[in-house]
């Protein structure tokens, strides 16, 4: 993948680790939908921020007005504990250096976060990155994996044209990936793998133990490292 022009990247555990309590926040988000009357079982998506929206839809058939409450209250639990773990959260020594290093090779650099602008704001004001554009939940409707939120960070990168000639990518799990960009996305969740595949983005796992590794490569992951260092090292010496 000599002509990747692009790298975004994912942030929460792939650039710094948000200390967060996920089974608590699940819980706390569950029972304010409870509260609401929601029936669980219209319940279906696999984070919480998708599983308010869900429950906001279904309330809004009988009762805007609770619904805006319901996403209201619900989402501010989520906005609260990210708040807070962002006020302590630092990238490891790496990072920075990794993100210069590819600035310094031509890469243009975004940052892709299913987090707020606010979190990511209040861990770069202490720990400056070299990124070009920031997409967080505050800026698209639809969040990773869904494609459009990396497909919409490639437009404020202006990177407006895919490969005239799409590639077949070999990867891990034995299949063939369509790749359309110049670019790669960086996760460390297989939902940032999934995200990346249907963007047409190679995709690119980081992993912090062999567990993570095994996930990622099965998501079919191109290429899985365990730190930031080895991806600048892989992207500039090719």
């Amino acid at each position: 993948m000599k002509d990747i022009k692009a790298v975004l990247f994912d942030f929460d555990g792939t650039l710094v680790t948000l200390e967060i309590d996920f089974p608590l926040m699940r819980k706390r988000v569950n029972e304010t939908i409870a509260a609401f009357g929601v029936p669980a079982h219209i319940l279906t998506a696999p984070f919480s921020w998708e599983r308010i929206e869900q429950a906001a839809s279904w309330l809004a058939q009988f009762d805007l007005e609770r619904a805006k409450e319901l996403e209201r209250k619900a989402k501010a639990i989520i906005t609260s504990m990210e708040d807070e773990a962002a006020k302590v959260a630092a990238p490891p020594p790496d990072v920075q250096p990794s993100l210069e290093a590819l600035k310094a090779k031509g890469f243009k650099l975004a940052l892709v976060t299913r987090n707020s602008m606010k979190a990511v704001q209040t861990v770069l004001k202490r720990h400056p990155l070299p990124f070009d554009v920031i997409v967080t939940r505050d800026h698209v409707r639809t969040l990773k994996p869904n494609p459009e939120h990396l497909l919409f960070a490639l437009k404020r990168l202006g990177i407006h044209e895919p490969h005239e000639n799409p590639k077949h990518l070999a990867l891990r799990t034995s299949h063939l990936a369509l790749v359309r960009w110049h670019c790669a996305f960086v996760g460390d969740h297989p939902a940032d793998v999934q995200a990346a595949l249907r963007a047409g983005l190679v995709p690119v796992g980081i992993a912090r133990n062999d567990e993570m590794e095994r996930a990622l490569k099965s998501a079919g992951a191109f290429i899985v490292v365990r730190r930031l260092s080895e991806l600048a090292h892989w992207l500039t010496h090719r």
